[in-house]
């Protein structure tokens, strides 16, 4: 009762506050009805099963950016970046798509979820619109992760891995160990940058966030860590160089007392020793991934213009030999899904989202050597949190490689946020910009 009538007094708390006062409550709304979920809590029960949570999170959003609009900082049109133009062609490529995708209700479904995490990159992408607001944006982010961390150390594993922690699209461990991975590089980036209490929760925070990856024992989002960590490390101002390897070495240091037995054999398989075909499951085997990229590309020859959401979902069946499917509890065989996201958009979207897909990865690329030039080095403070930014993203393309993240949500934050970074220095440039609309 207690924990269900807190949740309740933070949501309206926040509504109250993002009408009154700045619309970055309502996303702070938004992000706690994303990593506390009340349906997945014991709590849940309290507040009604069949509660919007996230869609009454993001009306409300939606309409404090409205009617604070004038007030936030001028910023050039949305659609006017690189990734919002290219989540948009791809959410009208779905569109488009519905007359000839494989399972039409499937891929509406899908095409709708796509749709409102481009909403949600616009919200963010307006919301933050000063550096301190990238802080909080981050700073939230990093809480949420804690919280989910503190939920799986209350859990513990099940079997080898940790499952059921998160929401809707949180609750695998490919994708939560994943979200702990991107939750890992951000309070790095703000314990360099912070002072005060904020360092102190960022150190505390870190701690759980790190114990939560190790639960999930997920290899890909290890992968990712390692590669946001390398981009972090390429990125960041060049003024906070000490800090930063500092940090690395007491990581390193105080790693070995959260690292156990399981995640280290887990972690080992990664060198690319093939299991036995007749045991791989639906984690699968190196070989098994193989055969399965294989038929997605066989998919893709035969539908260059897409299957539509899910398709390698349902096409599998038709394209993989039976020792390759995945198996439900009763041991019938059942449908394999995608374990690249580059693939699946390949797959589901066909040319386009191929194209979209590669000019994304670009963009990111592209902005991560923008970042090390004197327009964002000359505030230490700033590039550094940027540089945490594109290195969270930098978790989702490389954790990407293993799984199918098309759909994280993580990501379409950290890319509205990376967009507004770059508007800072396109204001700063163009100090005479004509007003914009929403």
């Amino acid at each position: 009762m207690i924990f269900a009538a807190a949740f309740v007094l933070f949501c309206l708390g926040c509504t109250v506050l993002a009408f009154a006062r700045h619309p970055i409550y309502g996303l702070y709304f938004y992000l706690a009805v994303t990593y506390v979920f009340p349906p997945a809590r014991w709590w849940g029960v309290l507040l009604g099963g069949d509660t919007r949570w996230s869609l009454m999170a993001a009306i409300v959003t939606v309409l404090a950016v409205f009617l604070h609009f004038g007030r936030l900082h001028k910023k050039p049109f949305w659609l006017g970046s690189a990734p919002a133009l290219v989540l948009v062609l791809y959410a009208a490529c779905m569109w488009v798509q519905y007359p000839w995708a494989v399972d039409a209700d499937l891929h509406l479904r899908g095409t709708i979820q796509f749709s409102k995490c481009v909403i949600a990159f616009w919200f963010v992408y307006r919301i933050v619109d000063t550096p301190g607001r990238l802080r909080d944006l981050l700073f939230t982010h990093m809480l949420g992760c804690a919280l989910l961390g503190a939920f799986g150390l209350a859990m513990g594993r099940n079997g080898d891995r940790l499952d059921g922690v998160g929401g809707p699209g949180i609750d695998d461990a490919n994708t939560l160990g994943m979200y702990f991975a991107t939750g890992t590089v951000v309070p790095i980036g703000l314990l360099i940058t912070q002072r005060g209490w904020r360092r102190w929760v960022s150190l505390g925070c870190l701690a759980l966030i790190v114990d939560g990856l190790v639960l999930t024992n997920t290899r890909g989002a290890f992968l990712g860590l390692i590669g946001g960590l390398l981009v972090l490390a390429f990125v960041k101002a060049r003024a906070h160089r000490r800090i930063f390897w500092t940090l690395a070495l007491v990581g390193v240091a105080g790693s070995t007392l959260v690292i156990d037995s399981k995640f280290l054999d887990r972690m080992a398989t990664i060198t690319g020793v093939l299991q036995d075909a007749e045991v791989a499951d639906e984690d699968g085997s190196m070989e098994s991934r193989v055969a399965l990229a294989a038929a997605q590309f066989q998919m893709f020859r035969d539908h260059p213009w897409g299957t539509g959401y899910r398709g390698t979902e349902v096409l599998s069946r038709q394209y993989l030999d039976e020792k390759w499917m995945s198996h439900n509890a009763n041991g019938e065989i059942a449908q394999r899904s995608s374990h690249n996201t580059f693939l699946t958009a390949l797959v589901e979207q066909g040319v386009p989202g191929a194209i979209l897909f590669t000019w994304l990865v670009l963009w990111s690329l592209r902005m991560m050597v923008r970042l090390r030039g004197p327009a964002y080095q000359a505030d230490p403070e700033l590039a550094t949190l940027a540089a945490a930014t594109v290195a969270a993203l930098a978790v989702v393309f490389v954790a990407g490689n293993t799984a199918d993240f098309l759909m994280a949500e993580v990501q379409f934050w950290m890319l509205g946020a990376l967009a507004a970074v770059a508007a800072f220095a396109r204001t700063s440039e163009e100090p005479a910009l004509e007003p914009v609309v929403a």
